[in-house]
């Protein structure tokens, strides 16, 4: 218990080793972040697609100007009459960020073949692009379909459709 305190001495061993591993983990850092984003889109998409479900409850019930607050509390309801099964859409869920790894993954690996080749492809970019497309896409349906016109109004500018 009576060691002197030195700051540079701790800083300074295995200065290599901390160096290199400092790098590796700025590197991961860009990548955990995707990860995150990722996940972020399915869990929002988890929880458009539990208010689309409370807001047809809430219609079957006979309450046709549903508010976003009301669909929210209508959530827990719509789980206890077995709408909403946790298990299924946690696997769900899971089996889509898994999915969407391993696609963004072969992607990678076509990119670096081809770019070995010769031949740059920019297939990370496009894979990326396409899956938080569609999450997004997904969303704004599963909000549409809960009667949010104006969610249904720029869905459909986005698919391509005029009115």
């Amino acid at each position: 218990m009576n060691q002197s305190f030195y700051p540079g001495e701790d800083l300074a061993s295995h200065f290599p080793l901390k160096a290199a591993l400092s790098i590796f983990f700025l590197a991961l850092v860009h990548h955990a972040f995707m990860f995150l984003c990722f996940s972020l889109l399915v869990l929002a998409d988890l929880l458009s697609r539990w208010i689309a479900i409370s807001a047809a409850l809430l219609r079957a019930e006979g309450k046709s100007e549903a508010t976003l607050l009301s669909m929210i509390r209508a959530i827990p309801r719509a789980r206890r009459l077995g709408l909403i099964c946790s298990s299924v859409m946690k696997e769900q869920g899971l089996s889509k960020l898994i999915l969407y790894n391993l696609c963004v993954l072969v992607s990678a690996c076509a990119d670096y073949l081809l770019s070995e080749s010769g031949f740059p492809s920019g297939m990370v970019s496009l894979a990326v692009g396409y899956l938080t497309a569609a999450e997004a896409l997904s969303v704004m349906e599963n909000l549409s379909e809960a009667g949010f016109s104006s969610v249904t109004f720029m869905l459909k500018h986005m698919k391509g459709g005029r009115k």
